[in-house]
Order: structure tokens, then sequence, then C-alpha cells
């Protein structure tokens, strides 16, 4: 009895030390190489507007003094936001069916020289990647999709008639027609291929709020496949962002992509919206998009 309990005895302790053994080979396979990864670093990020010039540019670029003006505008907005310890920027290159860059598709923005398409002498999207990589500043450009403006012949209204739909005097890119998507790509496409951007954003990317007379029942009944007005348009509206998205990352797997929802999602007993909601009011899933979202909260 005694030699059998020794012998009992000595095989607990083997299995103890095997289980130690094992333990440590874990540790040392899962949690070490966790451990070695540089640390997360969390987004601060500030939003500069291009829309009637309310952050920039104040001033009309016509000649070499007022472009050095306009561009010690912006710097001056970055330093401030450096000393504020921001590291990300969302520059609205993008607003009306106008842009802050030298594009084969749209015009640029008048904001830059008072004049629609007027070339300000420099590319204000280079300019402004070039200034925040200084600062160590991640730049996004971040482009309003929801309006475009009539600009003449270079106006996608004008180009692109099959995509833009007029609702309550303005101009719409129809999210159901599906050469939306295909026109909006192309823009970052532009953008993406040509600048060293860190992120692409997208701002207004929803329907016009509580718009169940928005002109787009031909194209429903086309492409709706039995499912409700409001799903179809959810649909529309989540296709637009994983084509882009898988555009994106074909191109550059390192670009992020991203958008601002309504920041509240649906209702709640608890907290209603009185009807204002990404889910009901816009028609945005904003569970079913796979990538980054930031969303809008309005105060």
């Amino acid at each position: 009895m005694l030699i059998f309990a020794e012998k009992y005895d000595r095989n607990k302790e083997e299995k103890r030390k095997m289980k130690r053994i094992i333990s440590i080979l874990l540790y040392m396979a899962v949690l070490l190489p966790l451990a070695a990864q540089p640390p997360k670093h969390e987004v601060r990020a500030a939003w500069i507007t291009a829309v009637y010039g309310l952050d920039w540019p104040r001033t009309r670029a016509t000649s070499r003094e007022s472009i050095r003006k306009q561009q010690a505008e912006l710097i001056e907005i970055l330093d401030r936001l450096k000393a504020a310890n921001f590291n990300t920027v969302l520059f609205q290159t993008r607003t009306r069916g106008d842009v802050l860059y030298k594009s084969a598709i749209e015009p640029y923005n008048s904001i830059l020289t008072g004049k629609v398409g007027g070339d300000p002498g420099y590319d204000p999207l280079a300019f402004a990647i070039a200034e925040c990589h200084k600062r160590g500043m991640v730049t996004i450009p971040l482009g309003n999709r929801k309006h475009v403006a009539a600009l003449g012949k270079e106006s996608v209204t004008k180009k692109k008639r099959a995509i833009c739909v007029p609702y309550k005097r303005e101009y719409f890119l129809n999210p159901g027609h599906p050469q939306t998507k295909e026109y909006l790509m192309s823009l970052v496409r532009e953008v993406v291929e040509r600048y060293d951007v860190d992120g692409i954003h997208f701002d207004y990317l929803r329907y016009p709020e509580n718009a169940p007379r928005f002109p787009d029942s031909y194209d429903y009944r086309k492409y709706s496949k039995g499912r409700s007005l409001a799903q179809w348009r959810r649909d529309n509206l989540t296709e637009i962002v994983r084509y882009i998205y898988k555009g994106v990352k074909a191109m550059k797997p390192w670009v992020k992509v991203s958008t601002c929802p309504v920041g509240k999602y649906k209702d709640t007993s608890r907290y209603p919206s009185r009807g204002w909601n990404a889910f009901h009011t816009v028609y945005q899933d904003a569970v079913s998009y796979t990538h980054l979202t930031l969303p809008t909260i309005y105060s």
C-alpha cells in the first residue's frame, strides 16, 4: 500500500508539472505577441469645413500674395489643432459637386478664387496633406455627397443627368441608381491614387430626412426585387459604402474608410428622438457597415 501511494503521488506531481509547462507555453504563444504590439492610438479629430468658407478659406486666391495668405490661414488652423493635441484632420475636399483639388471630373470650388472652376494656383489638397504630415497629423479628405449644385456645363447635373434627381429645389445624387456608386468611386479613386491620404470620410451619405416623396419610384420598381421601399433605400446606402470600401482597400489597403451616420440608430422608449434617427428618418442602417463610423451628434 505504501509503495502504491508513493507512485500515485509521483504521478500527480508529474501531471501538475506538465500543466504548468503547458500554461507557460500558452502564455508565450498567445499573450506575449499581444504585449509586443504597439499601443493603439486614439483618434482626436477635427473637421475643417470649406462650405461657405466657414472654417477655410477666408481669402480668395487671385494673386501670389493672396495665395500665400490663403495658405497661411490653413497653417494657422493646423497649428492651433496641433497645440490642442489633435492628431487627425478631416479636410473637406468636396462640397456640392465641386472640389478643392485638381480634378478631371468636377470643377474647383468657387470658395478658392471666387469663380467656379477657377484655378487657385496651387493644389489645396496636396498642400493640406503636406502641412498635416509635417505636424504628425493624419489627413482624411472629407466629402459631402448629399447635395449637388448646378455648376454650369461642368456640373454633374449636366454630365451625369441619369443619377441626379431634383427634390425640394435642390439636386441629389440618387442612391438607388447603380451608376451613383460608380460615380462616387471615380472621385474617390482620383484622390486615393494621386494623394498620400490616410483615409476617406463621407459626410451626409444619406437620404433627405422624412422624404417619402423622394423621386426614386422608377428605380424602386426596377431594382427593389420585392423589398419594401424603406429597406431598399437602406440597402442602397449600405451598398455604396461597401462598394467604395472594397475599391479603396483594393488600391491601398492601409487607407481607412469612414462615414458619419446620424448618432441615434433607432428610437427607444426611454430615449425618444422625436422621429430623428438614422434607421427610419434618413435610411442609414449603420450597424451593417463594416468600416469606421463617426456618429453625427446634433446639439
